[in-house]
């Protein structure tokens, strides 16, 4: 009886996992995405170290829940652009969507061409602070960081996915602030969390209708 117990609760287990699974994979799935390239992220106002972690962080988090989708990282998507002569193209590219939000469709083909992936996803860094603390002021460490992910479809030449994440770290224990992996791990898990379901966040600060 009990093996037979324990066989029945594999199965649970199993098909309940296959369902979450398939549904974190639904987004995905729809568009047709099987790769992504992860361009140079964004944010002239963050520590440098902060845009790199960012990058790889996100990277090796979606692996871990979608080993099944090809990356390419943002070192290999300069020289694939390079390459195709795309620098200056590239360049105007990005410009034109962090100083207006326009999306120039004609370079987006030719970006997705080079990079020879399905979509790319640009990481802007909008604010990332560490603020240590004080015992005598009885103040904790703090931490913030808010992060955009905004993911383009090469072949329709548009944007399909966008998402601000945020995350607040108050220290109780210490007057320093968090790891910045940490900080930047958590922000990362959250987005790749809503790339996978197709969850997407405007207005982080907003609050949920009563």
């Amino acid at each position: 009886m009990r093996s037979l117990t324990v066989t029945l609760l594999a199965v649970i287990l199993t098909v309940c996992g296959s369902s979450l699974n398939a549904q974190e994979d639904d987004f995905l799935d729809r568009q047709t995405i099987a790769s992504i390239t992860v361009l140079p992220p964004m944010g002239e106002s963050v520590p440098s170290s902060a845009r790199q972690l960012s990058a790889d962080l996100f990277m090796s988090k979606l692996k871990l829940r979608r080993a099944s989708c090809r990356l390419v990282g943002p070192e290999e998507a300069l020289t694939r652009i390079e390459r195709a002569s795309l620098m200056g193209d590239y360049t105007g590219f990005v410009n034109l969507i962090s100083q207006t939000g326009v999306v120039n469709r004609d370079v987006l083909k030719l970006i997705g061409s080079a990079v020879e992936t399905d979509a790319v996803l640009l990481i802007n860094l909008l604010d990332y602070q560490e603020e240590k603390g004080s015992w005598w002021y009885g103040k904790g460490g703090k931490n913030l960081g808010r992060i955009q992910y905004t993911l383009f479809a090469t072949s329709k030449g548009e944007k399909v996915w966008e998402s601000l994440e945020f995350r607040q770290h108050d220290s109780k224990l210490s007057t320093s602030p968090y790891p910045m992996e940490r900080v930047i791990g958590d922000i990362s898990d959250k987005a790749v969390t809503s790339i996978l379901t197709g969850r997407q966040n405007t207005d982080v600060r907003r609050k949920k209708p009563k």
